[in-house]
């Protein structure tokens, strides 16, 4: 049986408006009818149904935002998963020991997706949010991750960041070719460790490590980024001992071997 023959229609039309709320801050019946194609009634009722039910809610203007529930949805998968909880005492000493950003974040299709951060304290700093995706291939954590797949499995989410419109050159320093994209792959491997020089945003470099489960797979990876200034290369060769070590030791907890 054809997947598409068992979709319900009306549950693709809500799931539709809460992606489309997830972009912006917020919306209305008018708004969404026309970005999305449906009739105003329609769009109302699905609304409605999914204020009742703690997904959305109206604002003072009559606009409609999401709330919190669907992040605590996420939330209660991610601590389900026991990446993170595993995770955060170390992000905390490496925070502690290199005063910058430190980040855990699992792939998620053809980007990354940030599941834990400790902020630098430094005035000049990131300031991203847990939750927040960047394509993969031209960050530290997707690279680190990316390096450690099957061929076959980084071809096809390269293809899906093609088909995306992602697969371009954010900065001046974005790699775009395949073949030296698969080359900064092999390094990786060898090294252990990934490096971001202004790939996706200017201004910021950083460093990243893969994390490994039981089966050898690799699940995520963590990072220590910040302002280009201050992230030297001096800094970079002084930081990979640490992050190594850390992504080791998460890894062994996951009950990794290797």
């Amino acid at each position: 049986m054809n997947d598409s023959s068992m979709v319900v229609h009306s549950v693709e039309k809500a799931l539709t408006i809460l992606e489309t709320l997830s972009r912006v801050e917020e919306m209305g019946v008018s708004e969404l009818s026309r970005e999305l194609g449906l009739g105003k009634a329609t769009v109302y009722r699905i609304l409605t149904t999914l204020r009742l039910h703690g997904y959305v809610e109206q604002t003072a203007s009559e606009k409609y935002k999401l709330n919190f529930k669907l992040f605590e949805i996420g939330n209660r998968v991610v601590n389900k998963i026991g990446i993170r909880k595993t995770a955060h005492p170390y992000l905390e000493q490496m925070a502690a020991v290199t005063k910058e950003t430190v980040n855990l974040a699992v792939l998620d299709n053809y980007t990354v997706m940030y599941i834990d951060r400790i902020e630098s304290r430094e005035p000049l700093r990131i300031g991203l949010d847990v939750g927040t995706r960047f394509p993969a291939f031209c960050t530290a954590l997707g690279l680190a991750m990316l390096a450690f797949m099957s061929p076959a499995a980084v071809d096809r989410l390269l293809d899906q960041t093609l088909q995306a419109g992602q697969f371009t050159k954010h900065t001046p320093n974005t790699v775009t070719d395949l073949s030296v994209i698969k080359q900064q792959l092999t390094i990786i491997r060898e090294q252990g460790y990934s490096i971001d020089d202004e790939y996706y945003l200017p201004g910021i470099r950083g460093l990243a490590a893969p994390i490994f489960d039981h089966s050898g797979k690799v699940r995520a990876a963590i990072s220590v980024a910040g302002p280009a200034i201050r992230i030297t290369d001096e800094v970079i060769a002084s930081f990979f001992p640490l992050i190594k070590e850390s992504a080791r030791n998460i890894s062994m907890l996951l009950g990794h071997s290797g």
